[in-house]
């Protein structure tokens, strides 16, 4: 595995030999002072290029090392029609996520205003301000958003129920996994966020949690996931229900939002009714 200081040494001696390449930014984590990086953290790099159509044809990446796999499986935009992406993972255990485009300005990098020059030709990017990161903190829920949140949880909850009810494995856990990160996820981070006076950044999909939670709350965490026991997945139902609980009444008391008991008591008592009634095959 190639150290850092190598990889980017590797890329900008390559553009600054290529006449077609005008600047290279780096961004996301490894352009972050405060990030942790590993030796398996990708490198995100954007190339702002004279003719984006030379880099329709994958030969240019051979530079580096040979690929062993790319997304997407041909060059295409997935950021905007400005812009290709070409996510690689080369035989020497680097993975580089290319995003090209050829305009004339390096005024706002494809992710955001975050970007470390690494080559710059002709000044294109002396507008670029220095990156503040802040479009990662985690911002304060309107009541709104909380409420709608909250609501949305036990309004799911009850599938999770009637499928592991009907002996339906799989998409139990469909329905588990979208409690876990479309509602459990965010309350998570307002949670962090409010012990951090919302200036954290927990990491995409909750990378970090386990960095910011107390150790007791991230064992609850770790109780609300189960294996494919149905009995596990009925005890790990009412963990994420009494997690969630925790969690969202705690929120809703520092930003001064009404947490709405009565809802979650009758939902709670519905899904415990479920998991007590008899199947028609057990009768």
């Amino acid at each position: 595995m190639q150290n850092e200081k190598d990889v980017l040494d590797k890329l900008k001696n390559w553009a600054n030999q290529n006449d077609c390449v005008r600047a290279m930014v780096l961004t996301s984590s490894r352009a972050h002072p405060d990030s942790h990086t590993d030796i398996f953290s990708d490198y995100d790099i954007e190339l702002y290029v004279e003719d984006i159509q030379s880099f329709m044809n994958d030969d240019w990446m051979s530079f580096f090392s040979n690929p062993i796999i790319k997304w997407p499986l041909k060059p295409m935009s997935t950021f905007s029609e400005d812009w290709i992406t070409r996510l690689v993972l080369f035989e020497n255990e680097v993975r580089i996520d290319f995003q090209i485009t050829s305009m004339k300005s390096v005024e706002l990098s494809a992710y955001g205003n975050r970007g470390k020059v690494l080559v710059d030709k002709g000044g294109l990017t002396a507008d670029l301000s220095e990156p503040t990161f802040s479009q990662y903190l985690t911002k304060k829920p309107t009541r709104e958003e909380y409420a709608s949140l909250v609501n949305a949880f036990f309004w799911d909850a009850p599938y999770i129920a009637k499928y592991l009810w009907r002996d339906e494995l799989y998409f139990a856990k469909f329905m588990d996994n979208s409690l876990h990160f479309n509602n459990l996820l965010k309350m998570i981070e307002w949670y962090i966020a409010i012990k951090h006076n919302w200036s954290i950044n927990t990491g995409i999909q909750g990378r970090f949690f386990k960095r910011f939670l107390d150790s007791e709350t991230w064992a609850e965490l770790e109780a609300t996931f189960a294996d494919a026991n149905i009995e596990n997945n009925w005890d790990a139902l009412f963990d994420l229900i009494d997690l969630f609980r925790k969690l969202a009444i705690h929120v809703g008391n520092k930003l001064g939002y009404t947490y709405p008991h009565e809802t979650d008591r009758k939902i709670t008592e519905y899904c415990k009714k479920i998991k007590a009634t008899k199947h028609p095959s057990a009768l």
